[in-house]
């Protein structure tokens, strides 16, 4: 049998801190393996060094350390004391729909929030490219989404069979 693996983006959005969380529960239900990633962008100015002494926080490496700290704080949150049979967390520079859907290759799902940091539409943009570019199922989790909630016939979310994930 070949071992699950839920690939979850997170932007420390609440809709991402969501999936991660369901991720997380699934993970361990499942003896999956979970891998966190948040993707990054450099937008530093090339118009030579004098924007960046003005505010180094621009400055490439100050602004990839602010995302690896977030992408850190959210797990550490997310995981809140409990463990999980494996966890990695990856911060990637690109643009989050190539990463995503390029890292969903050998994934058994991708796992996202609704909508992330700056979108009041039902669905942002990155989830709906990444449900037409992905390599695997994507699994999109709603805002006002009950972690643990009872589903169909009173079973739990986490012990319903899935056909994907058996």
């Amino acid at each position: 049998m070949i071992a699950s693996k839920f690939v979850v983006g997170v932007d420390g959005s609440e809709a991402s801190r969501r999936a991660l969380e369901w991720a997380l529960r699934e993970a361990r239900a499942r003896g999956a393996s979970v891998v966190v990633i948040m993707v990054w962008q450099s937008h530093s100015v090339l118009a030579g060094p004098a924007p960046l002494m003005m505010n180094p926080r621009l400055a490439p490496h100050e602004v990839r350390d602010r995302h690896w700290r977030e992408l850190n704080r959210v797990v550490e949150e997310c995981l809140a004391g409990a463990s999980t049979p494996e966890l990695r967390e990856e911060l990637v520079e690109g643009h989050p729909e190539d990463v995503l859907a390029e890292k969903s290759a050998d994934a058994t799902m991708l796992v996202l929030g609704d909508r992330g940091h700056g979108t009041r539409a039902m669905l942002g943009s990155t989830a709906l490219r990444c449900i037409h570019n992905a390599r695997c199922p994507v699994l999109i989790i709603p805002s006002g989404f009950e972690l643990g909630g009872v589903g169909p016939e009173g079973t739990r979310a986490s012990e319903a069979v899935d056909p994907v994930l058996g």
